[in-house]
Formats: structure tokens, C-alpha cells, sequence
């Protein structure tokens, strides 16, 4: 497997972990093909854009773990001459290509540890402060949010103060009409009913003087007659003694007359 291979086989998602390295190992990779591919993958090569996790740098160090066809690190027992370290230089060094000592391989292993390093520290770095402009950025939304839901809020309760007070300038101007417009009504039936009492009162004392008239001039009427009759019936009276007194005094004429005559 090339490294465009380990690429695109175990960098798609974007990130080179440690549970990568080991399913690299499962399918047969060698601890230094690991190794090389890490390398390449924290130097951008292939336009790998993503990150190396330190657990896939951890796991590309335990050449033990692979089958072969890596380095690994004698554990100090067995023959052999051993290196810097205390490696087996003979099964470290085995592989060298021509012209490649074990000093220059030493010296090209801590300079590509302290790139790889470095790339790490970067990446760790870059990886902080990315997240920290993140959670910075979400602060500042959060803000931003709870401003606008205070905002909002404020607005809500002004116009929900608005709309109280003017339902109760409605309602109070609604009532004050009702009151007036019921005391208007009182006042009319009041009125009307004054106005009626004094009708019908009217009616009464007309039809009273109605009535005293009609006696005063039936009274009058029968007085008048009864005076007449008065009148009359006294001249008739008059009358008859004034009948009565001359023939009382023509029959004392001729009573007196007979009685000269007898006495003469």
C-alpha cells in the first residue's frame, strides 16, 4: 500500500487516529510504512488537509505490535550489538539503503521526531485556538441571543403596557358614556314624568273648574228660577191681598155706610 493508498483509505474523514494505525497494522502495514505515512500526512503531502492524533503517533511507535517490516525496540535481552538507545542495531538497522549509516538514520529519526513534534504542537495549538474561537464565538451568540431576548422582551412588556393602558382608558371612557347616557335617561323619564304629572294635573284642575262652573252655573240657573218663581209666587201673594185688603175696605165702606144710617 503507497501513502496515497493509506490516505485515501484511513484519512477520509479528515482526522489520522490511533484506531487507524491499528487497522492499518491488522491489514498487514509495517510499523515503518506507518511511521513514513505519519510523516507525510503531518507534512500536507497528497493535499491531506487533515490532522495526526498523538495516539496514532503512540501506536506507529509500537513496532512490537507489528508483524514485521518495521523497527522495534530490542527489550535488552539476546546478542547483538546494540545502538543508541540500547536498540538491536542489527534488526533496527537491518534495512538501511546504501550510503544511509546508523548515525545519519539516528540523526534523520529525531529530526523527523522534532517535526513531527513541532507539526504537533502546531496542530495542537491551532486546534485550542480554533476551539477557543469557537466557544468565543458561541459566548458571544449566546450574548447576542439573550440581548435579543431581552430586547424583545422589553418590547413585549412595553406594548403589553400599551394595550393595558389603553383598554383601561377604553374601558373607563366606555363607562363614564354608560353612566351619562343612563343618567341622560333617568333625567328624560324624570322629566317626562313631570311633564306627564303636570298634564294630567292640569286635566284634573281643568276638569274641576269644568265641574265648578258647570255647578256655579246650574246653581245660578236654578237660583235664577227659583227667584222668579219667588217673584212671582209673591206678587201673586201681593196681589191677592191687595184683592183681599179692598174688598176688606169696600165692605168696611159699606158696613160704615149701614151703620150711619142707623145711628143718623
Amino acid at each position: 500500500m503507497g501513502y496515497g493508498d493509506f490516505i485515501n483509505e484511513y484519512g477520509g474523514d479528515g482526522r489520522i487516529s490511533r484506531g487507524d494505525i491499528k487497522k492499518f497494522r491488522d491489514a498487514g502495514g509495517s510499523a515503518s510504512d506507518a511511521q513514513k505515512f505519519l510523516e507525510y500526512a503531518s507534512q500536507g503531502k497528497k493535499g491531506f488537509k487533515g490532522t495526526v492524533g498523538q495516539g496514532a503517533y503512540d501506536s506507529a511507535a509500537k513496532t512490537e505490535k507489528f508483524g514485521g517490516g518495521g523497527v522495534a525496540p530490542s527489550s535488552g535481552g539476546g546478542g547483538g550489538s546494540t545502538g543508541p538507545n540500547g536498540w538491536d542495531i542489527d534488526k533496527y538497522y537491518g534495512d538501511l539503503g546504501p550510503g544511509m549509516t546508523p548515525a545519519m538514520f539516528e540523526q534523520l529519526g529525531q529530526e523527523t521526531l522534532a517535526h513531527i513534534q513541532g507539526s504537533y504542537g502546531v496542530a495542537v495549538a491551532d486546534s485550542y485556538g480554533a476551539s477557543n474561537v469557537l466557544v468565543q464565538e458561541l459566548i458571544s451568540d449566546s450574548n447576542d441571543y439573550a440581548n435579543e431576548l431581552n430586547l424583545e422582551g422589553t418590547k413585549y412588556t412595553a406594548d403589553r403596557s400599551l394595550d393595558i393602558a389603553q383598554y383601561q382608558s377604553d374601558s373607563q371612557e366606555r363607562w363614564r358614556k354608560y353612566i351619562a347616557d343612563v343618567e341622560a335617561e333617568n333625567n328624560l323619564a324624570v322629566q317626562g314624568l313631570k311633564n306627564q304629572g303636570a298634564v294630567d294635573l292640569q286635566a284634573i284642575v281643568n276638569t274641576g273648574l269644568t265641574d265648578v262652573a258647570d255647578i256655579q252655573g246650574a246653581y245660578a240657573s236654578e237660583r235664577v228660577q227659583l227667584q222668579g218663581e219667588y217673584d212671582v209666587e209673591r206678587a201673586n201673594i201681593q196681589s191677592d191681598f191687595e184683592k183681599f185688603k179692598a174688598a176688606r175696605a169696600k165692605e168696611g165702606q159699606i158696613y160704615g155706610s149701614l151703620m150711619a144710617g142707623f145711628w143718623s
